[in-house]
C-alpha cells in the first residue's frame, strides 16, 4: 500500500482525468479495435496470431484471478480509490492484474512483431502507463502489477516459441480443433468472460480458414475493410445485447455461440467482402498471404 500512497501524494483532479484516460487503455473496447485492425489492416498471420495468444492471456489471468481470490486495494482501505469510474474498472478480484496482463502481451507481442526501436519504446511506455494508472487509481496492489506483467512477459514467450515450431496442423484438424477446443474449455471451466474470449479465440482459428485474409494489397482497401470491420462488431455487440434473451446470452452455450459468431464477422465475413469486391487480392481457401507464417 506505501507505493499506492506514494503516488497519490501527488494526486489532482486533473492527474485523475489522466489516469482514467490512460487505464482505458487497457480497456475491452481498444483491444477489440487493436486486434480488428492488426489483422484486418496490417497483417493477417500476424494480426492472428497476436489475438490467438491474447486472448488466450488473459482467459488465464480470468482463471487465476479466481484461483487467488485475492482483494483489490479499496477493499482494503477505501480511501485510495480515487474515484467511482476508477471502481468501476476494477471488477472481481485483484491478482494477477488484467490491464497490465494484457497490455504487457498486446503491445510486448506486437513489439516484436514490428521490430522497430521507436514501436518497442512506444510499446513499453503504454505498458508502464497503464500498470502505474492502475496503481494510482488505487485499483491494484504492486504484487497484482508485477504478476500480470510476468504471466504477460511469460505469455509472449510462449507465442513466440509456438510461432517458431512452424507446426503445419492440417485445415480441418485447425477448423475442429479451434472451435471444439475453445468450447470445450469454456464448458468445462466457465468464467464470467469466458465466453467472449474463447468464443473470440475460436473464430480466429476458424475464421480465417473458411476466408482467406490478404493483406498485401492496397492499403486504401484495407482501410475501408478495417472500418468496415470495426462498425460490424460493435454493431453485432449492441445488436445482440438488445434483441438476445437474458438467459441465452448468460448461458455457457449462448455466450459462447454470440461471441464466437460476432468475431467471425471480423475473420471471415469481412475478408470475404474484402475479396468479392476487390478490395483485397484473391486468394484460395487454406493459403496464406506472402507475410504469413506456417505456425499462424
Amino acid at each position: 500500500m506505501n507505493v499506492i500512497y506514494a503516488l497519490q501524494s501527488a494526486a489532482s483532479p486533473a492527474l485523475d482525468s489522466l489516469m482514467l484516460w490512460i487505464t482505458r487503455l487497457g480497456s475491452e473496447q481498444v483491444y477489440i479495435v487493436l486486434l480488428i485492425l492488426a489483422f484486418v489492416v496490417v497483417d493477417a498471420a500476424k494480426g492472428r496470431s497476436l489475438a490467438l495468444v491474447f486472448l488466450a492471456s488473459f482467459y488465464l489471468n480470468q482463471v487465476l484471478k479466481e484461483l487467488f481470490a485475492t482483494q483489490r486495494p479499496f477493499l482494503i482501505d477505501e480511501t485510495v480509490a480515487r474515484s467511482q469510474a476508477a471502481i468501476d474498472s476494477a471488477p472481481g478480484n485483484g491478482f494477477p492484474s488484467g490491464h497490465a496482463q494484457s497490455s504487457m502481451t498486446f503491445w510486448g507481442l506486437a513489439a516484436v512483431y514490428v521490430g522497430r526501436r521507436w514501436f518497442i519504446v512506444l510499446a513499453a511506455l503504454v505498458v508502464l502507463a497503464v500498470s502505474l494508472s492502475r496503481l494510482y487509481l488505487g485499483v491494484h496492489l504492486p504484487i497484482d502489477v508485477i504478476g500480470g506483467l510476468l504471466l504477460g512477459l511469460l505469455a509472449v514467450a510462449v507465442g513466440v516459441a509456438v510461432e517458431r515450431l512452424e507446426l503445419k496442423p492440417t485445415r480441418p484438424l485447425k477448423l475442429v480443433l479451434g472451435l471444439v477446443l475453445p468450447l470445450l474449455v469454456h464448458l468445462l471451466f466457465p468464467l464470467e468472460n469466458s465466453g467472449l474470449l474463447l468464443g473470440a479465440l475460436a473464430a480466429f482459428v476458424v475464421g480465417p480458414e473458411l476466408a482467406p485474409h490478404d493483406t498485401s494489397g492496397p492499403l486504401s482497401g484495407r482501410l475501408v475493410l478495417g472500418v468496415l470491420a470495426v462498425a460490424l462488431a460493435f454493431g453485432t455487440l449492441a445488436a445482440s445485447s438488445a434483441l438476445l434473451p437474458e438467459e441465452v446470452k448468460r448461458s455457457a452455450l449462448g455466450s459462447f455461440t454470440r461471441y464466437f459468431l460476432l468475431a467471425l464477422t471480423g475473420t471471415a465475413l469481412v475478408p470475404w467482402f474484402g475479396r468479392a469486391t476487390g478490395l483485397t487480392p484473391r486468394r484460395e481457401a487454406g493459403s496464406l498471404a506472402p507475410s504469413a507464417k506456417p505456425g499462424a
